[in-house]
């Protein structure tokens, strides 16, 4: 479950506070799927930011799956992210000298995932990548980027 609790973000922008997140409220059950809309400036990336404690909130809390992650060191951060926190980004931030299946394979053997060689085939094979495995970045399509 994640949970945001009176949540704000604001900067200074010159001398002027900016509010990029007015404070608020939010609960998402596990399971549960919604979205994030607006125009360009609105605050989606820096929401999505504070929930992945990319960035910390002025004021509020974030809490994910019971755990309040406005507290922890950045070692812990990372750990949750590692185990709860999937992120789909905007650009495909894959490394070019790496083919797909080494770039999906570094962050399993990363993470101490099991079986990493052939869990990062699977999850090739599952978004209609294995017979792409083997290709650099720049070989891929934008669409195939996405799905690395």
């Amino acid at each position: 479950m994640i949970e945001l609790r009176n949540v704000s973000k604001t900067v200074l922008s010159g001398i002027e506070p900016l509010t990029i997140v007015k404070p608020l409220d939010l609960r998402v059950a596990s399971g549960e799927y919604l979205s994030i809309v607006g125009p360009s400036g609105s605050g989606k990336s820096t929401l999505l930011g504070l929930i992945a404690g990319l960035d910390v909130p002025t004021t509020g809390e974030v809490v994910i799956d019971g755990v309040e992650i406005t507290a922890l060191g950045e070692d812990a951060l990372a750990r949750l992210r590692g185990e709860k926190i999937g992120f789909v980004f905007q650009f495909f931030h894959l490394m070019p000298s790496l083919t797909a299946f080494e770039n999906v394979l570094v962050p399993l053997e990363i993470a101490g995932a099991a079986a990493a060689g052939t869990r990062a085939a699977a999850l090739l094979s599952d978004v209609g990548l294995d017979g792409r495995a083997h290709h650099y970045p720049a070989q891929l399509s934008g669409g195939e980027q996405q799905r690395v």
